[in-house]
């Protein structure tokens, strides 16, 4: 249905490195045609746009996957707004205050968004992949490849997650970032952009699927911090 989330996975899985088995991205697309994830030992990250999985490398590498690839952590939405938007200007820290009335009056529910626009400045990041099957991702982020692009043409996905969400996902803003041109993307951290079109919807159903491998059940899944968890995954 439109405007629920399938997710595969939790996030404190990904923290603890277990990043190895997932679903293809043929079998994902059966889920929606816009979200984002990583792909088999974190090596770079993936935004899903109308239908299109583009994966981003560390060396700021962009290339579209094929069907067989696997996705050991993804979000995904059949991406149908509720909310639009025209917009002179926006940046990372005015998206809340752009997206009302849907926040702060839906601040417990999921909201999928999506950003097109032309971008004066964006800033992002993308995780190098494992070193060996084991390393967690919270070590990932101490070596994760920071990018800037300016002055072009893009689009931003993602979604906010609410606070009780941290663990499954990571509470606040998560949004990735493709070049019009397909020339660069990853994980935004901020970002200027004007002659905005801002969509969004409330999530309605949130629904997690959790890998049965042995990898899996091998230890139990930690608590991590909220703190932890945005300095490995969150856009805030």
């Amino acid at each position: 249905m439109a405007n629920n989330i399938y997710q595969y996975s939790v996030l404190s899985a990904l923290m603890q490195g277990l990043a190895h088995a997932g679903p293809t991205a043929q079998q994902i697309l059966t889920h929606g045609d816009h979200g984002l994830g990583t792909v088999s030992h974190m090596n770079g990250e993936i935004i899903i746009v109308d239908g299109e999985i583009y994966h981003f490398t560390a060396h700021n590498q962009l290339r579209k996957v094929d069907a067989t690839e696997i996705f050991p952590f993804l979000m995904i939405t059949q991406f149908r707004p509720t909310l639009t938007k025209h917009l002179p200007t926006l940046t990372l820290s005015t998206i809340p205050a752009a997206l009302a009335p849907l926040l702060p009056s839906h601040q417990n529910s999921f909201l999928s968004v999506r950003i097109d626009a032309f971008f004066d400045q964006v800033a992002f990041r993308v995780i190098p992949g494992q070193s060996d099957a084991k390393e967690w991702l919270v070590d990932l982020a101490k070596r994760q490849q920071h990018h800037s692009v300016h002055r072009l043409r893009g689009v931003l996905f993602g979604f906010w997650s609410p606070s009780f969400s941290n663990g499954f996902s990571i509470a606040g803003f998560h949004l990735h970032f493709l070049a019009a041109d397909r020339s660069a993307g990853g994980h935004v951290t901020g970002f200027e952009a004007r002659d905005v079109t801002l969509s969004a919807a409330v999530v309605q159903e949130y629904r997690v699927e959790l890998p049965q491998d042995g990898a899996f059940h091998e230890s139990p899944i930690r608590h991590f911090g909220e703190d932890l968890l945005h300095a490995a995954e969150g856009s805030r």
